[in-house]
């Protein structure tokens, strides 16, 4: 009786391990950002139902928002480039609608000052306390919104400085490769 009872806790023991593997970055990802909204319940629901999910911003992370698409993209590349040496990039998501790209930086980013950009702090503007409209990780597009670098669950963010940087570098790399200086 003894010798049936463990070879039935060994199975299950088998089938348990099996289910507690690693879940996929993306969704320690998005559980990471959730955790970042008051009611995280809400964002994933949101996300279930394949829709923008409001997370506030200000407390896990700041947000610069680049107003310039092709600006922001370039800056993405240049991150990319330098990332061994700098640090990781942390989540950016892509708006075709809105013509930006937002990058996640971390809450204790004091300062910000560069053209084609917002630094978004949590701090009410006009009125209204600025949200990360979040479409869910590791899905397509919604509504414009997608993800160019996921978060992972770790935590990482791009640092502000290495982001100044890449946005200067991309837009030497947009003036000389012919780009619209002015755009740039």
């Amino acid at each position: 009786m003894a010798k049936h009872a463990r070879a039935a806790s060994t199975g299950s023991e088998s089938q348990m391990s099996v289910r507690r593997g690693a879940p996929p970055p993306y969704v320690l990802g998005a559980h990471w950002l959730a955790r970042a909204n008051h009611d995280h319940r809400a964002v994933i629901a949101a996300w279930t139902r394949y829709e923008l999910a409001d997370i506030r911003v200000g407390v896990t992370f700041y947000l610069v928002r680049i107003t310039n698409h092709r600006l922001g993209i370039a800056a993405l590349g240049q991150l990319h480039q330098v990332e061994q040496e700098t640090g990781p990039v942390g989540p950016v998501i892509s708006d075709e609608l809105g013509s930006c790209v937002e990058f996640l930086v971390p809450s204790s980013t004091a300062f910000w000052e560069m053209r084609e950009s917002d630094l978004l702090t949590g701090a009410p503007a006009q009125g209204v306390l600025p949200v990360l409209s979040s479409p869910p990780p590791g899905k397509g597009p919604v509504n414009g919104r997608r993800w160019l670098v996921e978060p992972d669950g770790t935590g990482a963010l791009t640092h502000a400085r290495n982001l100044a940087s890449a946005l200067r570098a991309a837009r030497r790399e947009l003036h000389d490769g012919g780009g619209n200086a002015a755009a740039a």
